[in-house]
């Protein structure tokens, strides 16, 4: 490896380098790529041991340095530092690590994707760098047969999904956790699972995006999460909750429990401090169980192309450093910056626009560029190191947000033991909180007496808990006779509350009370607070809840009322477009708030 445009680090002094290069069948460029940039994948491969630990840690420049270890021989470990990391998505990958060796002192692989007709060539590239030995260098690190298996990877891409090695043996339990899945959720899904357990790629089984495996078996999204939540009560999947950076949308934190989180986390490769939120940062993952397949030793930073998505080029600078590099920029808007409490610079990719984008160190604002291929041209003009990120603005793979699995009952039936430690507030950016009243109640207790009085309040819970599970919510907990219940989003709380009022219309009557209960509902959608409580688990706290609340009171019976942050999204509109409702605006006084706009649907048909 001599000059590359990309640039490299320094060589280090009074040392050999070893070389050898695989060249790879023609492919698409999604599979080569999805192979060569898993480099802890690729060292499996060739037996030269995976990183068993990594952390970033910034440096005194400002520099964020990946640090770890890795499996050495005979059970050793060897530390490594990442000094160099740069790729441009699609085209190259380049990383260069520092070991505490006797035999090597660095390792250099490079990886590229090389046109060809029918796809691309994976080309991979190694460079290792050791002591004046020569060839001792070479027989001691088995350089050939790193070059035999890595060959063999490659080869892999034409028949299959670049899986190499034997499949993985599920035992007994497996087996049986397997069977108790099938059970509870679609046989179909679970034989894939099955196969999907055996051969995945570490990479891919320990961290299990739902919408994204959705997407790629062709499945329905809610079909996939269901399947997976149903799983954890099968011991054959487990849930992660992922504390992802909301600049570069790397992991910055996680656990297997709520209580794990704590309310801020720190990006070390940015720079960026930010308080966690349930809809912003959370994401919620899958695993397969512990009993099922054994821990899976992967470790996750935002310097691998594979663990970072979101990152379409991340380029290493030293100081004084200019690099140009060529990248395909699809539509969309992006960022470009390297962080460290300095502003990105916004690139705008459309139809129209340069076909160049400069950064400098205290570059800022917006650029427009032409989607299709541009040049980056990336001069760092400081005497410390840099490392430059372009990233995709709101990431680049459909994940499910934390708030969205906790507003499901399927969560609150199988998972209620998931909740925040006790002194814990994390917030939650939107949710759609839905209030309900039994209006008449005190009549009924009157008429039917406390025992037959108390049945029918609870079977009318019933009934509002399964409206809200049928649209993809939860009752968080009753009050008295009443209810409060989360949604992921407005359109859903609004059908759930249209629901309800016609099952309590139709139910009613045959209670043959003279003065029969009605229903009272009340909508609003915002921001919030997620707290522990010993009665719900994890409850919710602040200004949304009170307007709910407070947007139910204003509620005659029989009505669903709502307020403007809930009227005015688009979801709420189309759904009253399609199913023909006519919601009447009103004024109502409103404690601490004044006169309120709010919106009334009395007798409406139920909503498709």
């Amino acid at each position: 490896m001599e000059s590359y445009p990309e640039g490299s680090p320094a060589p280090l002094p009074g040392t050999v380098v070893e070389r050898f290069r695989v060249v790879g069948p023609v492919t698409t460029p999604d599979r080569a790529w999805a192979l060569v940039g898993d480099t802890d994948w690729m060292n499996r491969v060739a037996d030269n041991g995976a990183v068993v630990s990594m952390e970033v840690k910034r440096q005194a420049d400002g520099f964020p340095l990946l640090v770890g270890e890795m499996a050495g021989p005979l059970g050793m470990r060897l530390g490594f530092s990442e000094v160099w990391s740069s790729w441009v998505h699609g085209r190259f990958f380049r990383q260069v690590r520092d070991l505490a060796s006797p035999l090597v002192a660095r390792s250099d692989y490079r990886a590229s994707l090389e046109p060809a007709v029918g796809g691309v060539r994976p080309v991979v590239e190694m460079a290792l760098t050791g002591p004046g030995w020569g060839s001792l260098l070479r027989r001691g690190l088995s350089l050939g047969a790193m070059e035999r298996k890595w060959h063999a990877a490659l080869e892999a891409l034409v028949v299959g999904d670049g899986e190499v090695g034997a499949a993985r043996e599920l035992g007994p339990e497996a087996r049986a956790a397997l069977a108790r899945w099938r059970d509870t959720a679609d046989r179909t899904m679970v034989d894939r699972f099955e196969v999907h357990y055996r051969q995945a790629r570490p990479m891919d089984l320990a961290r299990i995006r739902p919408f994204v495996l959705a997407d790629a078996w062709s499945v329905d999204r809610e079909v996939m999460l269901d399947t997976l939540l149903s799983g954890v009560d099968a011991g054959a999947t487990e849930v992660f909750w992922s504390v992802r950076c909301v600049r570069c949308y790397g992991q910055v934190a996680g656990g297997r429990l709520l209580s794990d989180l704590a309310d801020h986390a720190e990006c070390p490769a940015c720079g960026v401090r930010s308080q966690t939120d349930l809809g912003d940062n959370v994401e919620v993952m899958f695993a397969p169980h512990p009993s099922v397949v054994t821990a899976l030793d992967v470790n996750f930073c935002t310097i691998f192309p594979a663990r970072a998505p979101a990152q379409h080029a991340v380029l290493t600078l030293a100081p004084g450093d200019r690099v140009e590099v060529e990248t395909v920029l699809p539509t969309g808007e992006w960022r470009l910056g390297k962080g460290q409490g300095l502003a990105d610079l916004d690139v705008h990719a459309a139809a129209e626009g340069a076909d160049r984008v400069a950064w400098r160190t205290d570059a800022a604002g917006r650029v427009d560029v032409r989607a299709g291929t541009v040049t980056l041209d990336a001069h760092n003009d400081t005497a410390a190191r840099a490392r430059v990120q372009l990233t995709r603005e709101g990431g680049a793979v459909p994940v499910v947000p934390a708030s969205l699995l906790t507003t499901r009952e399927q969560f609150r039936r199988r998972m209620g033991h998931q909740v925040l430690a006790p002194d814990l507030r994390i917030g939650v950016r939107s949710v759609a909180l839905l209030f309900t009243d039994l209006s008449g109640s005190t009549a009924m207790y009157e008429a039917l007496g406390d025992a037959q009085a108390f049945a029918v309040v609870r079977d009318h819970f019933a009934m509002l808990r399964a409206a809200a599970a049928e649209h993809d919510g939860t009752v968080v907990k009753t009050i008295g006779d009443a209810v409060m219940a989360a949604f992921y989003d407005a359109s859903a709380a609004v059908r759930a509350g249209v629901a309800m009022q016609e099952r309590v219309q139709a139910w009613v009557p045959g209670l043959g009370l003279e003065h029969p209960p009605s229903l009272k509902v009340g909508v609003h959608v915002g921001p919030a607070l997620v707290v522990h409580s010993d009665q719900a688990g994890l409850d919710y706290f602040g200004g949304t809840v009170n307007l709910a609340a407070r947007a139910q009171g204003a509620a005659q019976g029989g009505e669903v009322v709502w307020t403007d942050a809930v009227h005015a999204d688009a979801r709420v509109q189309a759904l009253l477009g399609s199913a023909g409702l006519a919601p009447e605006p009103f004024l109502r006084p409103l404690k601490g708030l004044g006169e309120v706009r709010l919106w009334r649907l009395a007798g409406a048909p139920r909503p498709s």
